[in-house]
């Protein structure tokens, strides 16, 4: 399972290709050069999934393109749900902020408060802020037999918490390193169980994807949840499909599902508001910077996700632009992305 990855490239023409909040919308020429490109991918036997572009909210280019099932020619649609991958972990991040716009969680309290079995002293080092930064020195569960062992039949975070080795990486130090860690966000899981007395998914399900709009979310990975809510089935390179390797749901670090207009309006509800106020957004920092800029946490960025049979790129600039690409085969969404955020900057 990869992780989440900042496009720095993108990232960089994102914060120039717009300096001011009263920027306009995408020139025609970009708009043109957009469209043109998107009637190229659909050419494209290699990429299979969604894009939307949107400003302020209003989509002005969009692209379904593949399949959604290839056994049974069901296409892909802009209403299709894409596995996100570990794009999932802003979803999980937007939850701590609201506990910590709420008072029951501080960015800086040590992981021992809500979790004081976790063996110390690396667990008081340790603190909230580090595991949202993947700083903390956590890792990957991926292979992880305990997870293996319950990948297909886990129903909540403490069941799957409990499987896996959740122990700081040997001669690392919390604070210091960013390293790719489902487990941090395994971890940020259950401090969200703790401080909100709720169970994961059902606070999740309620305060957060309710509240943005999202109608996708934490969908099993059976074939009734198929049949019922046509999600993109992913495929590998071979052209099998990728449930092999699928969690029976998703955890708070990767494999929700959201369709492109769920992600529209959860960018649209983070810039409102409505989710977690904006000085709490910007403190929460998933990724290291680009060099030389500051991060802007959760009010802007491009924020991309990546796993055997899905890619997915969700991109929000400061002026109001939204670049979502969903793809149900992995490596595509991210040039994708990438091409389309540059011809916003240049227009070409």
């Amino acid at each position: 399972m990869k992780g989440l990855v900042p496009l720095l490239v993108a990232m960089v023409l994102v914060a120039s290709c717009v300096t001011s909040g009263n920027a306009p919308a995408a020139p025609s020429t970009a708009r043109a050069s957009i469209d043109a490109y998107l009637a190229q991918l659909e050419n494209d036997d290699s990429f299979s999934g969604v894009v939307l572009v949107a400003k302020d909210f209003v989509p002005f280019a969009s692209k379904a393109t593949g399949y959604a099932d290839r056994a049974h020619g069901e296409p892909n649609a802009t209403i299709t749900p894409f596995n996100i991958a570990a794009i999932t972990k802003v979803f999980t991040a937007v939850a701590i902020g609201q506990l910590v716009d709420q008072g029951k969680v501080s960015l800086d309290d040590p992981l021992t408060k809500y979790l004081p079995k976790y063996p110390k002293p690396l667990g008081d080092q340790i603190t909230v802020g580090m595991l949202v930064g993947q700083t903390a020195g956590t890792g990957d569960y991926s292979n992880d037999p305990g997870y293996i062992s319950v990948r297909d039949s886990f129903e909540s975070v403490s069941e799957l918490l409990a499987a896996v080795n959740t122990s700081v990486a040997p001669g690392t130090v919390p604070g210091k390193t960013f390293m790719f860690s489902n487990i941090g966000y395994l971890l940020l899981g259950a401090v969200i169980e703790k401080a909100s007395g709720r169970d994961y998914y059902d606070y999740m399900d309620n305060e957060v994807f309710a509240k943005a709009g999202i109608a996708a979310g934490f969908l099993h990975n059976t074939e009734d949840e198929l049949k019922n809510r046509g999600f993109a089935i992913g495929y590998k390179p071979d052209g099998s499909k990728n449930w092999s390797s699928l969690p029976v749901r998703g955890t708070p670090g990767g494999s929700a599902y959201a369709t492109a207009p769920d992600l529209l309006s959860f960018h649209k509800a983070l810039a409102s508001g409505a989710l977690v106020k904006p000085e709490i957004l910007k403190s929460l920092v998933l990724l290291p910077s680009a060099a030389g800029q500051t991060s802007a946490g959760l009010t802007s960025g491009v924020f991309a996700g990546d796993d055997i049979g899905a890619s997915a790129v969700f991109g929000m600039t400061p002026t109001g632009y939204t670049v979502i690409v969903l793809a149900n085969v992995g490596g595509v969404a991210q040039p994708v992305a990438d091409r389309i955020l540059r011809l916003i900057a240049t227009g070409t």
